[in-house]
């Protein structure tokens, strides 16, 4: 997605008082500092960044779960391409 578009839809939510959590690798930019100012403007308007690595980590909760490989591996599977796992 492009980061422009993500950043808006971020923002705009974050202002009608609702918890916005913006997935920081699903978005790219043209440059590595447009990303990173992008990141920044987010988190001025309240945004909270995260990324794919950590918010699967905060879902899992507990580890211990029998079926948090399974889990796991399936979002990876599907989603891994963004934290550079093919």
């Amino acid at each position: 997605m492009d980061q422009h578009v993500f950043r808006f839809q971020c923002t705009s939510r974050s202002k009608g008082r609702l918890e916005v959590y913006g997935l920081i690798d699903a978005a790219g930019d043209s440059t590595p500092s447009a990303h990173e100012y992008g990141v920044k403007r987010m988190a001025q308007a309240g945004v909270i960044p995260v990324t794919l690595e950590a918010l699967v980590s905060e879902w899992m909760h507990d580890w211990a779960n029998p079926k948090s490989g399974e889990l796991v591996r399936e979002v990876y599977s599907r989603y891994g391409y963004m934290m550079g796992l093919k």
